[in-house]
């Protein structure tokens, strides 16, 4: 839900400062967005509001651990809690430049392969009819055995009003991810960027 509340606010202006994008055409363009799963690309939302930065991270699994089913080894717990650790080190994956002082107050990380995982160590019998009707609903919506990743990050910056880049550093930590699509909203700033290994800064 607050996946969806974020995406809205952050495409909402963009669309509108598009001429000729009616608001039907522009929901439509935010479900194809959002409903695109091709390896090796990625996106991320961004939207300052006030002291407040909010990224929000959406990738293929693929792109991240290297698969997209249910863990069903040690090796693929290892690589999903490897990831999980890695995203969550906010800090690390988006630098701000420093004379903004921002800093990582909160991050949750979501997938059906972490709900899958969560049901095979807790209330394993009660979940699983609830398991696999959450497969069946989730192969249906993304067209097979596709599966994603995402991150939201919270931000807090001392000096909003000189933050005027960011590095992201995904690529590196993931090295699956080719591409990075990024959009974003800073006070009256509206933009898009696309970012790789070679490019990945973002100057607002």
């Amino acid at each position: 839900m607050n996946r969806i509340i974020l995406t809205a606010s952050l495409l909402a202006p963009l669309a509108l400062a598009a001429p000729g994008i009616s608001a039907d055409e522009s929901h439509d363009h935010e479900h194809r967005q959002h409903g695109a799963h091709v390896h090796g690309i990625a996106a991320l939302n961004l939207a300052l509001e006030g002291q407040e930065v909010h990224l929000e991270l959406d990738s293929p699994a693929a792109n991240i651990v290297g698969f997209e089913h249910a863990p069903s080894s040690d090796a693929d717990h290892a690589a999903l809690d490897k990831a999980v650790a890695m995203l969550k080190d906010g800090n690390q994956l988006f630098r701000f430049n420093s004379e903004a002082g921002c800093q990582m107050e909160k991050v949750a990380v979501t997938s059906p392969l972490l709900a899958d995982e969560h049901e095979e160590h807790e209330h394993e019998e009660h979940e699983h009819e609830e398991h696999e009707h959450e497969e069946h609903e989730h192969e249906e919506h993304e067209g097979g055995d596709h599966a994603d990743i995402e991150a939201t990050y919270h931000f807090e910056c001392e000096q909003p009003d000189k933050l005027t880049q960011l590095s992201v550093e995904l690529f590196e930590a993931f090295p699956r991810t080719e591409k990075l699509n990024v959009q974003y909203v800073i006070e009256s700033k509206q933009g898009a960027a696309e970012l790789s290994p070679a490019d990945h800064v973002v100057n607002f």
